[in-house]
């Protein structure tokens, strides 16, 4: 069963672990450091175990935007249809706090870009390899 839930205590060394960051160094300081800015953050579930952690982080008290974060483990390859599912869901609900997100990804992630794309990111390519992206409430 997927829950979807304001994020609580858990395991950040087991998360990371599961992670395509694993091996960099400093990944557990970073993702402290997200949660502290986070407005918002969130765990999706499967049967208990943490798929993936995310949150929104805005530049001010009063800012119309945030930026969007997102740490996934290989729990969500196994689910991914599920998870993708969730996501529109779990996006409205950011976008009734925040019309619009932002963020970046890497444009090697192509399964990334095509969810983005899915859930209606316009998506512009940086010179450094990067793409910025961002998703607006539909008023």
């Amino acid at each position: 069963m997927i829950t979807v839930a304001r994020v609580g205590e858990f395991d950040r060394g087991d998360v990371i672990a599961r992670s395509k960051v694993a091996e960099f160094a400093g990944v557990d300081k970073t993702l402290d450091e997200l949660l502290i800015l986070s407005a918002f953050a969130w765990s999706g579930e499967v049967d208990g175990k943490i798929a993936c952690v995310w949150g929104l982080i805005p530049p001010s008290v009063l800012s119309e935007q945030a930026y969007l974060w997102l740490l996934t483990t290989d729990l969500i390859e196994e689910h991914k249809f599920l998870f993708t599912r969730y996501s529109q869901r779990v996006v409205e609900m950011m976008l009734q706090a925040y019309p619009t997100i932002v963020g970046h990804i890497d444009q090697k992630e192509v399964r990334a870009v095509q969810w983005l794309k899915w859930l209606g990111a316009e998506i512009i390519a940086r010179e450094d390899g990067q793409l910025h992206f961002s998703i607006r409430r539909k008023d």
